[in-house]
């Protein structure tokens, strides 16, 4: 099974049931199985903070959401994620391709791949990178706390998780 079928499984057993995404190379079969699963919602939105926005409405209509977007979105939504998820405990999962990883081929992403954890840790997002999809069973247990604790999780796919 490909690392992005992978992932993707696991995010269902999860309980992830509507989705929201921004374009990325990386994440391209991931986009694709989005956009052809009939027992999820997803949208594409245009700007990450607009997928904030509409994940924290379907997480009170009681849907538990994701927005799948790559690192260098994240500063994007960070004054939403501080002022609407934090403020108001809405858990919204982030499904990051991490741009600037070891492997990167555009030196452009280096900025924002090194400084991502850190944007995301100041804005009250817990992360955990997952190398290889073998080590995807780490993400079931962060989940569930995240929404036990009404908090956001960042879950950071570098180069190399998609090179297997």
């Amino acid at each position: 099974m490909s690392p992005t079928d992978q992932l993707y499984e696991r995010l269902r057993a999860s309980g992830l049931d509507f989705f929201a995404s921004v374009p990325c190379k990386l994440l391209d079969g991931m986009l694709k199985k989005l956009a052809a699963d009939d027992d999820i919602l997803y949208t594409p939105v245009s700007r990450e903070e607009d997928g904030v926005g509409i994940l924290a409405g379907a997480y009170m209509a009681g849907r538990k959401p994701a927005l799948v977007m790559q690192n260098s979105g994240f500063g994007n939504s960070v004054n939403a994620v501080c002022s609407l998820l934090n403020y108001f405990k809405i858990p919204v999962i982030f499904v990051i391709s991490h741009r600037g990883s070891p492997g990167e081929p555009v030196e452009a992403q280096n900025g924002m791949g090194d400084a991502v954890t850190g944007v995301m840790t100041a804005s009250g997002v817990p992360t955990i990178s997952i190398d290889h999809p073998d080590h995807l069973q780490q993400i079931d247990g962060e989940i569930a706390q995240a929404y036990a604790e009404g908090r956001s999780l960042g879950i950071l796919l570098p180069f190399s998780f998609w090179q297997v």
